[in-house]
């Protein structure tokens, strides 16, 4: 049962670890979980040219898998709002042992990876000030450690009603949607006042008028193909608003190549309608969509454009 009031903790506000031991966990993790790229790319362009920097430019690559670090941290928050983090005892409380399930699947043996928690040792002397729980690791489901413990496989994180018409169009595209244009002053004072560095450099150095007229545009030649082929909407999950939304490709240069998009486009149901919420550098919306699943898809990348100075919070 979801507890759509509560908003749960994410897994740093559950459990302490040192950002270290941490980092150690999630490169542990990472070879053990079937392989996936959990460090973003960088290009040097501003308009979605995806290619990775060449590897004499190490120094610029964040080896601290932040798209894991992302991903366990809301994925985590989702199971405690749904109640499905699991413990030894009806009573966390009283529990001396915790676990999760990661949504990650082995590698070698294909079996679901486990996130284990121990009490902390710290935590009995000084409940004040430690958090109770510390992170022991992540572990298949056969792993001694789990089954000494546990007997049943915790269940994984859900974000979709699908009994709910408008849920479910949040999660898949629906065609027969219209997408509704906003007006001159929402592009004004929340696209482009409140979100420019989400853009690339190139685009926010032209003309305020000429950038509404470049971002009118193509969003009316993106709800064109939108409505041609739904391949192109991936859904995604954010956390603070803790809703779904589709996500949608925008090239500013040329909407035809959707593969070189510049930024993403977030839009939501109201009644009929697909109504825009904002604007998501590309890296951000992919954080966001690999909450729900491994997405396959030629625009949808985990890039950061190298002339792009975005803000610091991409969620709002």
């Amino acid at each position: 049962m979801v507890n759509r009031n509560t908003r749960g903790r994410k897994l740093d506000e559950f459990a302490f670890f040192t950002d270290s031991s941490f980092k150690q966990k999630l490169s542990i993790l990472a070879e053990k979980a079937e392989p996936e790229d959990w460090d973003y790319q960088y290009s040097d362009t501003g308009y979605g040219d995806i290619e990775t920097l060449p590897s004499d430019n190490q120094d610029k690559q964040d080896k601290e898998f932040p798209i894991l670090k992302n991903y366990l941290q809301y994925t985590f928050q989702r199971l405690d709002e749904e109640n499905k983090v699991v413990y030894d005892t009806r009573d966390e409380n009283k529990a001396e042992y915790a676990c999760f399930n990661t949504g990650l699947i082995s590698r070698t043996s294909a079996q679901p990876l486990i996130g284990l928690f121990h009490v902390n040792e710290n935590y009995d002397r000084n409940p004040q000030s430690f958090k109770k729980w510390h992170l022991s690791g992540f572990f298949e489901r056969t792993h001694i450690s789990f089954t000494k413990i546990f007997r049943e496989v915790p269940k994984v994180a859900r974000y979709v009603n699908f009994e709910d018409v408008n849920d479910f169009a949040n999660y898949v595209y629906n065609p027969d949607f219209e997408i509704e244009m906003p007006g001159d002053e929402y592009y004004e004072k929340h696209i482009l006042a409140e979100n420019l560095s989400r853009f690339p450099k190139d685009f926010q150095n032209i003309g305020e008028r000429y950038m509404i007229a470049v971002f009118r545009d193509a969003i009316k030649e993106l709800r064109e193909l939108a409505g041609k082929s739904n391949r192109i909407a991936l859904p995604q999950w954010r956390p603070k608003q803790r809703q779904l939304q589709i996500l949608l490709p925008l090239n500013l240069e040329s909407s035809q190549e959707l593969s070189k998009a510049s930024v993403a486009i977030p839009i939501q149901t109201q009644g009929n309608l697909y109504v825009v919420k904002t604007v998501l550098p590309i890296h951000k919306a992919y954080s966001n969509a690999r909450l729900l699943s491994k997405f396959t898809n030629n625009w949808l990348q985990p890039t950061i454009f190298d002339n792009t100075n975005y803000g610091d919070d991409y969620d709002e």
